[in-house]
């Protein structure tokens, strides 16, 4: 686990050393996901503007949110190596930088193929920020009471879902969806500013690896081969292709179905990711309390069902509320099993938290090529076959997960919590 030095006041976790004026807090992680996914999430919804503005159908922008899902997701392999060869620090910095590069060159696009290229560039700019992220949470808490502080990062992370996916059509009236990146490219330069200043000396491992490249594939294939980790692995790919093909081509089904502009898009889109930013870091409590096995499933269950009502011709308030409702089901599912992957193996923790970043986001990306295709038999059946799938996965997740236990007595879980041992 971990071993804490008042008198040092620094720590030692897992190889890694952490310098008592070098730690970040969760808050600065929290806001480095933030960033990432408002993003992301703000440019789903912009679909119907973008493709206005370039005089393209929104189906000739479909790479838009694949092609970046992807490319982040296949970066992040190789970021996650970095940070357990390097450090967290060192690499987020250089990571922070990078993103607001290529989030400022999206702003000066000037043809539809110019933005979906800056778009897969960004994509591998900013992969591996959240992935640097998990791996700090990993590093510095105990596995037993991850849950809650697992919570607290994926609440930023809906947040983020959330107000890019409200607040991004909804500002593009009024301030123009370039200035939005470069608001946005300025957010990740200042947070740099603020991980530099923070931490002062680099989080640095005390025993580098020097792992040959055989060793670090061998890595990947012990995860996927055993049976706890390939099947966390496998939901997490299931589970991202839910989440992603749906909020993909939500703006999409909001303007076609309500006839509703970007202020009307970003109004029924306002609550997704709220759920998870008030109760985040109860559910994922809950995973820590009562065990992972009846929370995932759960979460699963919950999505689908909420797929499947979103699939009626209900009124658009009504729309709201279950896409309100439907994030959720990502809060009870991707934090806990993310909390799983970063203790497969302590010493290569980067790498696999990088490896089920990268399985996230390319099942992200799949979901989204997916759903695409789908949307010619009508919303109403895409959305339908969806809720299918992530109701059969949610089933077949009882079983898979069904001995993750509690992680360790409650009573010594909040002597954990109160004692900071964290």
């Amino acid at each position: 686990m971990r071993n804490s030095s008042s008198k040092s006041g620094g720590s030692y976790s897992n190889g890694i050393v952490v310098a008592g004026n070098a730690q970040c807090p969760i808050w600065g992680m929290a806001t480095v996901a933030f960033l990432v996914f408002y993003a992301n999430y703000m440019v789903a919804p912009l679909i119907p503007a973008f493709s206005q503005e370039f005089g393209v159908t929104p189906y000739q922008l479909g790479w838009l949110v694949p092609g970046f899902s992807i490319a982040y997701g296949i970066s992040t392999l190789l970021y996650g190596i970095l940070s357990d060869l390097f450090g967290r620090v060192p690499v987020l910095l250089i990571l922070l930088l990078f993103a607001s590069l290529t989030t400022m060159m999206i702003s000066f696009a000037t043809t539809a193929r110019e933005l979906t290229t800056l778009r897969i560039l960004s994509g591998i700019g900013s992969g591996g920020l959240v992935t640097i992220a998990l791996a700090f949470i990993g590093d510095r808490y105990p596995y037993a009471i991850q849950g809650r502080p697992m919570g607290k990062i994926f609440g930023a992370v809906a947040t983020g879902m959330g107000l890019g996916s409200s607040f991004g059509p909804i500002l593009n009236p009024v301030f123009g969806w370039r200035s939005e990146f470069r608001m946005l490219a300025c957010g990740f330069a200042l947070v740099a500013i603020f991980v530099g200043r923070r931490t002062g000396s680099f989080i640095h491992r005390k025993h580098p690896r020097s792992d040959a490249y055989h060793k670090i594939a061998s890595e990947y294939l012990l995860i996927l081969n055993s049976r706890r980790g390939g099947r966390t692995i496998a939901f997490i790919f299931c589970n991202g292709a839910f989440h992603g093909g749906i909020f993909a081509w939500l703006g999409l089904l909001i303007a076609s179905r309500y006839h509703l502009g970007d202020v009307g898009i970003g109004v029924v889109l306002a609550g997704y990711g709220l759920p998870d930013l008030l109760f985040g870091g109860i559910i994922g409590g809950w995973g820590g309390r009562y065990g992972r096995r009846y929370v995932v499933p759960m979460g699963f269950l919950w999505a689908g069902m909420c797929s499947l009502f979103l699939a009626l011709p209900v009124s658009p308030f009504l729309a709201a509320l279950i896409i309100t409702a439907l994030s959720l089901g990502f809060e009870a599912t991707h934090p806990l099993m993310s909390s799983i992957t970063t203790s497969l193996d302590p010493r290569h923790r980067g790498q696999i938290t990088g490896l089920a970043t990268f399985t996230k986001f390319l099942g992200m990306g799949v979901g989204a090529l997916i759903f695409q295709r789908l949307i010619g038999l009508g919303f109403s059946r895409a959305l339908i076959g969806f809720a299918t799938s992530e109701i059969l996965a949610g089933l077949a997740a009882i079983y898979a997960f069904r001995k993750e236990h509690a992680a360790m007595p409650i009573p010594l879980a909040i002597e954990c919590i109160s004692n900071r041992v964290l």
